[in-house]
Order: structure tokens, then C-alpha cells, then sequence
């Protein structure tokens, strides 16, 4: 009934699917919504949840969301505000069974592009949709017409000249290159210098998006039905691929014949391959996966023909201070304001830099020097980040220029000085949907940046009661470790708190329920979602607890747990374990020197637990969240659930919680911690010993 009452504007729109998120926890009313959606025309997803919505936002951002006010997790208005903050263009429709012209009007100053209250029409939903979608294409549409070559590549005649001579035809294009070197802007400058340019360009990830909805995108179901030769062929679309390597073995098999076809005869196309034109992106050698046979050949040489690959910025580094005043010209254009100069020191200490995060990197770094920074006219090299600091004294040039004073320095053995660390939290929200390992309940994170002096604050997701994370706090340490102030607590932080050590973030939001998501039972998801947010590097110095002398809890004498910290010039903890088998007797040391050093040796090991200790915290209460997937089961002398990431897995992920409880002294550590047998018990024991000591 609803298909033949809205066929004609399904076919308008079939071959450029707008993606339309419900986020609504009525069952009945999720599913009426997206039969005449989908019948609409549009690809069409769900969520009954606010934090699992934000999470699939955050890894393939919908066009439009449909958002009830009243959903578990996190309120409508949290989630409105997320969204908007963060993703400003994507359009929010608000729905409410209970709402009030003051929510009403909160929504809409807030960016919601509409309020539409229960019980609602169809007809009326629909029509929402589609105004809202044409309206942020009507912006969107502006906004990619301002500059045709992207900053990073206004300067590099080859790259304009390769741009230019792929838009003059319609044949499939490969972009190649590292991860951050623009491989999105070249496929945005091609479409719109090319003769199609009218048609909507689809942006399609293939390592994120489900095959099905691909193939979707690119084939027609039924390309000879007799409904399409009633209502005429429709547009057709521009489809970019990105991370190729990723699509299924089938659809590069069925996308390598549809191209195959198309290059033979391009009159006669395939009617049943619905791309104008295919752009596709990778950053890892396809080449060499096709010779293994691991991406389809006939695909890769179809692709090969139309391939440009992108440099990485390493191998241009000397036209950084073109790309600079390039960013600064584009961006502070109209306003009437005077682009800061990098000094010599700093200008060349970013020629030196690596930039394995490349242009996408070196944009990051001048929006954190324009936006907070607007007054600042003279950009010296304490100004920049801790990273490019830290390269400049590894940078002998560099090192030499910024450390002599017109004085005769021969024979000196003098080390240079590093500058003061500076405070860091994201750039942006970012959010992680799990369960928890002690209660079993669905629960999640959410991530928000805080300015400088905040320090590491949990919130309560559903209340404004916040938790510092803070020694005092500390609730309780069975068997995790638990934060509590008021009303509110929060447990088993200490894996959030050790990635937050390690990467020094050091003023951070964390909405969260009554327990940190468990994930896998590591904190390896917990490093990935921070590196997602981006780091902001602020103004304010970052202080370390230096420790200056030793400090211990617990004794050693009848093989009892025992933990200590001592001077050291840098942080390391060194542990002893004595379990059963088939852990037995080990020993590991972890010296921090740098956050990937954590991330590669210590995030991954996961929590474990012994049969009979299992069944025990079950009684208690405890650990009712524990799967097979996210912590390692122990018994019978082996391991009964999966493989060891090291043979020494138990012991790094004891080094885990250790590090994340001495972040809550609230400041990165240098010292070195021997540790014996000790557990959450312990380790909060010597940080009392220690804060007792200082005041």
C-alpha cells in the first residue's frame, strides 16, 4: 500500500541513497519507519540506544537522524548536542511522545532541523526527510564550490595537472597514498572539475559499511524491471570507494566485469551497474595484494589505468611555508586578521618533522595555532606541540640553531634543555559502546574535551554528577578499581586511566554509566578511540609527579603483596607473579617511552580469572559480564578460551591496572615501581602513603 503511494518519489531519489538513521527504542515504531523509508528510497538504519547511535555516527556518519527524545543510555537533547557539536552539517529530526514547546524550541536552537511530536503521519515524516536532506545539499553544495584545488595541493603543479586531466573523463580512478595525504580532496577537486559534476558524489567505506549496502550502492536487484521502463532511467551517481582492499572477494569479482564491460563498450553499459564513475582510494599497495592474490587482478589492472599516487608530505617537506601561508590565506580570508609567522626555529623544525600523519596532520596542527591562538602573531618553537619539540632535539640541525647564542660552543657537553610538556585532551567526541565486566549491563563512554586545569572528570551519562579522578575518590578496589562522590560511582576505570597515562591527556570528560565498557578486556579499543578524537595540544604546562624519594605499602614476609616507587628519570614498573599454572612464576619490566610503546606492549594483555575464582565472583555479584571473548579463562592448568597475545600476557596486564591507578595522583608519573603480587588493594595503598608524605 505505502510502496504504491510514494513509487514515484522513491525512484527520484533510488540511485542516490540518502542514509537515515532512527534512533528510537518503540519497537512498532522503528519498524513502520523503516519499511516506508526504505521504500522511499533511502538505506536506512536503527538504533534503539544513545551511546550505540553516537557510536555508529561517529564510524559512518549517516545524512540525516531521526532522534526521539526519550531513549536509554543518553538522553535526545545529549545526543542532539553531540551531533551538532561535532558533526554540524548532518541534519536532526526530534520526535517526542511527551514533548513540550520548551524542549521544542531547546531542540531547535540547539540544531535540530525540525520537532515533530507522536503520534505522527508518515506522509509527514517523510516530508521532513526529504526538505531537511534537500536543504543540507543546498548548503553542503555552497560550501564545495568555494575552492577548487584543496590548500595542500594549490602549490604542486603536477597534482593540479593530474586533477585536471582526470576530469576530463569519466573512466575509473585509483587514488593511492598514506593515511592523512588527501586522497579525499583529489577525489572532490576530480568531481567537481569533471563534466558530470552534477551528480551527487557517494562516499562509500568498504573497511566499515557491510557488503550487502555496497553492492546495493553499485547494483541495481533487478535491472530489467518493467517499473523502470514505465518511469524512464533515473540519475545515476558518482560512487567513491575508499579503502578498496577491504571490498568483499565476490562484489571485486562483480564490480572488475561491470568495469570490464563499461571500457569495452561504454554506450552499452551494463543497465544493472548504477556508478557514472568510480573513484576508488587506498593506502596500502594494491599491487602487491593482487600478485599475492589477495585483491582481485582484473580489478587492479582496470584501475591501475586511471591510478595517481598521492606523496606522502615527508617527501615535499620543503614547501611546507608555501602550504602554510596557502592554509593561512584560505582560512582567515574576510576577516581581516594578520596570519601568524612561524620563527626559523620552528619553521624548520616542521621541514624536519616526519608527518606520518601527513597533510591531515599539518592541518590539525595550524587549526590549533589559529583557532585558540588568534592573538599570537609570532609563532616560536615552544609554541608547538610536545612531538615537535621532542623531534627538534633529535634534530641535530635544528639542535645547533636553536641552542647557540652567537658564543663559541666547541667542546661543550652541555645537553640542551627540553621545553615544558604542555596539557593535552581531543579535538573532538568520540564514543565506545560495550559491557560491563562486573555487571554484565549494556554501558559505554563518551569522550569530551576539557580546557586546560580540568583534569580527568567522570560524569554520570544520565545526571550532571560529576567524579574527579581523583585519589580521594576512591570507593572501593574488589576486584576493580571504583570511583564514587554523592549519589554517583563508576567502575572499573582502570583501563581508561592507564591509556590516559600513557598518552598523557590530561583534561578529559568521560560520560559514562556505573562501569566502564570491558571490551575485549584489554585497552587496546580504549588507545583507538582516543586516537580517533585527535589530540589538542593547550597552552598550559603539564606537570609530572616527580618522585624524589621511595615510597612502599604491603610487606614482602610470608609471601604477602608489596608495592613500592622510587626515584627514577623515567617511568617504569617492574612485576612479580606467582599463580597457579599454567601462569606460574613470571616477571616483566615496562619502561614508558612513548605512547606507542604502550599501546604495542602493554594495552593489549587482557584480564584473566581461574575457573573456580569465576564461579566465586558470580556468587558475589561480580563479573556476571565476563564472556568467553573478553577476559582469558584459566583451569585445568591451561587456557581454556583462547590464544595468549604473549606468553606473558597475565603479567603485562597486571603492569595495566598498575599504571592506571597512579594516574589518579592526577599527574603523569616518573619514577620506577617494583611491584610484587600487589593488586588493586596495594597500588592505592602506596599512592595514599605518597599523598600522605607530600602534604
Amino acid at each position: 500500500m505505502w510502496t504504491a503511494c510514494f513509487i514515484t518519489r522513491s525512484w527520484r531519489r533510488i540511485l542516490n541513497k540518502e542514509r537515515v538513521l532512527i534512533v528510537d527504542d518503540e519497537k512498532n515504531i522503528v519498524a513502520s519507519l523503516q519499511d516506508i523509508l526504505a521504500d522511499e528510497g533511502y538505506e536506512v538504519g536503527s538504533s534503539m540506544d544513545g551511546l550505540d547511535a553516537l557510536e555508529k555516527i561517529q564510524n559512518d556518519p549517516p545524512d540525516l537522524v531521526l532522534l526521539d527524545i526519550w531513549i536509554p543510555g543518553m538522553d535526545g537533547i545529549e545526543v542532539l548536542k553531540t551531533i551538532k557539536t561535532y558533526y554540524p552539517e548532518m541534519a536532526v529530526l526530534i520526535m517526542s511522545g511527551h514533548g513540550t514547546i520548551e524542549t521544542a524550541v531547546k531542540a531547535t536552537k540547539l540544531g535540530a532541523y525540525n520537532f515533530i511530536e507522536k503520534p505522527f503521519s508518515l506522509d509527514q515524516i517523510t516530508k521532513s526527510i526529504a526538505s531537511a536532506l534537500r536543504d543540507r545539499q543546498t548548503e553542503s553544495r555552497e560550501k564545495s564550490w568555494n575552492n577548487e584545488i584543496p590548500f595542500c595541493f594549490d602549490r604542486m603543479v603536477e597534482i593540479k595537472k593530474s586533477i585536471k586531466s582526470m576530469a576530463r573523463h569519466i573512466k575509473p580512478t585509483l587514488i593511492l597514498g598514506e593515511s592523512g595525504v588527501g586522497k579525499e580532496l583529489i577525489a572532490q577537486s576530480i568531481h567537481r572539475q569533471s563534466k558530470i559534476r552534477e551528480l551527487p558524489l557517494i562516499k562509500l567505506n568498504c573497511a566499515v559499511r557491510p557488503m550487502p549496502n555496497i553492492q546495493s550502492q553499485l547494483f541495481k536487484s533487478s535491472p530489467r524491471s518493467s517499473t523502470k521502463k514505465e518511469l524512464g532511467a533515473p540519475d545515476r551517481k558518482i560512487v567513491y570507494l575508499t579503502n578498496i582492499e577491504a571490498l568483499g572477494k565476490s562484489l571485486q569479482e562483480k564490480l572488475a566485469k561491470a568495469l570490464k564491460a563499461q571500457e569495452e563498450d561504454p554506450k552499452g553499459n551494463d543497465a544493472g551497474f548504477l556508478a557514472a564513475r568510480l573513484i576508488a582510494a587506498s593506502s596500502v599497495n594494491l599491487a602487491e595484494l593482487a600478485q599475492k592474490g589477495d585483491f582481485h587482478p582484473g580489478l587492479y589492472g582496470i584501475l591501475e589505468k586511471g591510478s595517481l599516487a598521492i606523496p606522502p608530505l615527508r617527501e615535499y617537506s620543503d614547501r611546507i611555508p608555501n602550504l602554510i601561508q596557502t592554509y593561512f590565506e584560505e582560512f582567515l580570508e574576510g576577516d581581516g586578521a594578520k596570519a601568524p609567522q612561524f620563527d626559523p626555529d620552528a619553521l624548520k623544525t616542521l621541514c624536519a618533522y616526519s608527518w606520518p600523519g601527513n597533510i591531515k596532520e599539518l592541518r590539525g596542527l595550524l587549526e590549533q595555532i589559529v583557532i585558540p591562538g588568534t592573538n599570537r602573531q609570532t609563532i616560536s618553537l615552544n609554541d608547538l606541540p610536545a612531538k615537535f619539540r621532542i623531534a627538534c632535539v633529535e634534530t641535530p640541525d635544528v639542535r645547533a640553531s636553536t641552542s647557540s647564542n652567537g658564543g663559541d660552543s666547541r667542546g661543550s657537553t652541555e645537553k640542551k634543555t627540553a621545553p615544558p610538556l604542555r596539557q593535552r585532551t581531543l579535538k573532538r567526541s568520540v564514543v565506545l559502546c560495550g559491557s560491563g565486566l562486573h555487571s554484565g549491563i549494556n554501558t559505554g563512554l563518551i569522550l569530551q574535551p576539557l580546557p586546560p586545569g580540568s583534569g580527568i572528570i567522570f560524569g554520570d551519562i544520565s545526571s550532571r554528577h560529576t567524579i574527579p579522578a581523583r585519589l580521594e575518590n576512591v570507593q572501593s578496589t574488589d576486584y576493580s578499581t571504583c570511583l564514587g562522590k554523592g549519589p554517583s560511582s563508576v567502575a572499573t576505570i582502570e583501563h581508561i586511566m592507564a591509556v590516559l597515562h600513557m598518552y598523557r591527556i590530561t583534561n578529559l570528560l568521560i560520560k559514562i554509566g556505573d562501569e566502564a565498557p570491558v571490551m575485549d578486556g584489554s585497552a587496546k579499543d580504549f588507545c583507538q578511540l582516543i586516537e580517533d578524537g585527535e589530540f589538542e595540544i593547550q597552552d598550559e604546562e603539564q606537570e609530572e609527579m616527580v618522585i624524589r624519594q621511595k615510597y612502599s605499602f604491603g610487606s614482602k614476609e610470608n609471601g604477602g603483596a608489596y608495592i613500592s616507587i622510587e626515584p627514577a628519570d623515567n617511568f617504569i614498573v617492574e612485576y612479580h607473579m606467582e599463580y597457579p599454572e599454567p601462569i606460574g612464576v613470571c616477571d616483566y619490566t615496562y619502561e614508558f617511552s612513548g605512547a606507542e610503546s604502550f599501546k604495542t606492549a602493554i594495552a593489549p594483555a587482557r584480564t584473566f580469572g581461574f575457573m573456580e575464582e569465576v564461579a566465586q565472583l558470580n556468587a558475589m555479584g561480580f563479573g556476571v559480564g565476563g564472556k568467553l571473548d573478553n577476559f582469558i579463562l584459566l583451569g585445568d592448568g591451561k587456557v581454556l578460551n583462547t590464544e595468549l597475545r604473549y606468553d606473558n600476557e597475565f603479567v603485562r596486564h597486571k603492569i595495566l591496572d598498575i599504571i592506571g591507578d597512579l594516574y589518579l595522583l592526577g599527574k603523569p608519573i616518573r619514577g620506577r615501581v617494583r611491584a610484587h603480587k600487589s593488586g588493586h588493594t596495594q597500588n592505592i595503598g602506596l599512592l595514599k602513603n605518597i599523598l600522605t608524605s607530600l602534604s
